[in-house]
């Protein structure tokens, strides 16, 4: 002989479903703050790099068309 419990689970109500969306709101916001400041960063290096000569680039045994990929390789598959 075997037993079923039968239970309902709770109904979200709105307020319920709108207070849990507005506690996801500072981690996504803290997740956007850092994309927008790693971006930054990230654009700041290619401006560096691209104002080196080639042979400054070359002392980083980088070319001039690999600069883009150098600086986002940890974020993309390059």
């Amino acid at each position: 002989m075997s037993y079923v419990e039968l239970f309902e689970a709770p109904a979200k109500t709105p307020v319920k479903g709108m207070a849990a969306r507005l506690s996801r709101l500072p981690a996504a916001l803290g997740e956007g703050l850092v994309e927008v400041l790693e971006t930054g960063a990230r654009l700041r290096e290619v401006t560096r790099l691209r104002a080196m000569s080639d042979a400054e680039l070359a002392l980083h045994h980088i070319t001039r068309d690999e600069i883009v990929p150098h600086v986002f390789r940890d974020r993309y598959c390059y």
